[in-house]
């Protein structure tokens, strides 16, 4: 699931490149943040420059926040000590997300993405893996980015949805099952705008500001969409159309997470 947070700025000192060494004071405000990772990573998405395992939590990148444009950058930086920050009015917002192959951070609705590039799931136009972040400048004003298994989804400011990748069992909702190398918008039956999504495996879940529940993807008969029997994928267990579920009490979704399989969802009575 992805994971926003608001992170306050705080003014920081760092050592001058000058000869004179003297500590500078960016008035402006930064905030040094470090980005952590660790697991199987055969596919890159840990972001430390190459297919590895990590034991334990181990540097990926370090955002310096805010910029004329956020910066990422990979390093072995770590958080600087209490002592040499101070705090500033306002907040950046950061979010992380991690699909099975791939990873990615937000930073106040710009994205970078790392790991593997297999049907185009990083959106960069090809098929190329990333081992370390990289800015995706296909993507802006972004509120959430979830990753699935073999595709990608995100939700805008204004709360359109994209997704790209790879579009078997139907995961990206545009009505065909080819790969997507560019973040495409996704054009449901719904009214209004979305104001959440998820992603899993290979299905996607998209719940509208007036709380209806809409998914698309993978189901092979389990009823992991929720859409009843008649209602979901044929016998190819695929259903590339954005459909909505129904509830017997006409409840409206808060939330949605999906797992490898089962489908959880928070009602509003």
């Amino acid at each position: 699931m992805f994971r926003r947070l608001l992170l306050p700025l705080r003014r920081c000192f760092s050592t001058s490149t000058s000869s004179s060494a003297t500590p500078t004071l960016y008035s402006s405000g930064t905030t040094p943040v470090s980005i952590l990772s660790w697991g199987r990573g055969a596919s890159g998405q840990l972001g430390g420059g190459k297919e590895e395992r990590r034991l334990y939590p181990s540097p990926v990148a370090h955002l310096s926040l805010p910029d004329p444009a956020p910066v990422l950058s990979p390093t072995p930086g770590r958080l600087p000590d209490a002592a040499a920050a101070g705090t500033a009015a306002g907040g950046v917002e950061v979010g992380i997300s991690c699909g099975l192959f791939h990873s990615a951070v937000v930073v106040d609705g710009g994205a970078w993405v790392w790991g593997k590039g297999d049907g185009g799931r990083l959106g960069l136009g090809d098929e190329s893996s990333a081992f370390v972040p990289r800015h995706n400048p296909n993507l802006s004003e972004l509120r959430v980015l979830a990753l699935g298994g073999i595709h990608s989804a995100a939700l805008t400011a204004s709360g359109e949805v994209f997704t790209w990748g790879y579009g078997g069992f139907g995961a990206l909702g545009h009505y065909v099952y080819h790969r997507e190398l560019l973040p495409r918008k996704v054009n449901g039956p719904w009214e209004g705008k979305i104001s959440h999504i998820a992603t899993s495996g290979a299905h996607t879940a998209a719940i509208t500001d007036s709380g209806e529940l809409y998914t698309w993807g993978r189901d092979e008969g389990d009823g992991r969409l929720g859409l009843g029997s008649g209602g979901g994928p044929g016998e190819a267990g695929s259903l590339s159309v954005p459909s909505k579920v129904s509830f017997s009490h006409g409840d409206m979704v808060d939330t949605a997470n999906l797992g490898i399989q089962p489908f959880r969802i928070i009602e509003s009575h």
